[in-house]
């Protein structure tokens, strides 16, 4: 269904991991298998990528909160909302107002809007997807936002500071724009990426037209 599609890019760009088709609804998808056990939304990325498995998760496989919130699966626990978590846990922050601050400012799908994650490799994606996530270096992300501006001259945004769930997988869906993020630090450390990759989510109806735009950019 989005084998060309996948091939192109992948070619034109010089991809090594599979693109991520990531897709939300009410009800799963036929012919695709539940994820056996939990895991970490950023975890399930690399089962895809590296993997190439297919499979849809609930509320119930998903490990951390934060992955589970950020598309709509499950509400913030306490200890996220009063950013306790962030600060005592994690020491990301230097005080719980600090951190609460930044969770009000993070992309998040409202919670029940969906109840239902999938997730692909795109070139056997049997579902229609809602975003696809790529891992790549920066020079290949430059190129994603040439071709998306070459036709529109709307330039992509990046989100440095929210998790990777929250920044190329929640806001592209919620804000229909490419979106870039340098990363976070559960994502670096429990994925297999290296120094040098970012992470881009497309919103899956602009894909078509940034795949043909990469064929008429003179940097690529």
């Amino acid at each position: 269904m989005y084998v060309d599609l996948s091939n192109k890019l992948k070619m034109t760009l010089g991809l090594e991991s599979a693109l991520i088709a990531i897709s939300f609804s009410s009800e799963a998808p036929e012919g695709v298998e539940p994820l056996k056990g939990r895991m970490r939304l950023c975890q399930m990325l690399d089962k895809v990528r590296l993997g190439g498995e297919s499979f849809y998760t609930d509320s119930e496989n998903h490990e951390c909160d934060g992955g589970a919130s950020s598309c709509g699966l499950r509400e913030l626990s306490e200890r996220l909302k009063t950013g306790e978590f962030l600060v005592k846990d994690l020491g990301l922050f230097g005080s719980q107002r600090a951190a609460r601050r930044f969770l009000n400012s993070n992309p998040r799908i409202e919670f029940g809007t969906f109840t239902v994650v999938s997730f692909s490799p795109l070139e056997k994606a049997t579902f229609e997807p809602d975003v696809v996530v790529l891992i790549c270096n920066a020079i290949q992300g430059m190129k994603i936002a040439e071709a998306f501006a070459y036709d529109s001259g709307r330039r992509i945004t990046g989100l440095t500071g929210p998790p990777i769930c929250s920044a190329v997988v929640a806001a592209p869906f919620l804000s229909r724009k490419v979106v870039y993020s340098l990363g976070d630090l559960g994502a670096r450390k429990f994925m297999k990426v290296k120094d040098e990759d970012i992470y881009v989510g497309i919103p899956a109806a602009l894909l078509p037209d940034i795949a043909e735009n990469l064929g008429k950019l003179r940097s690529v």
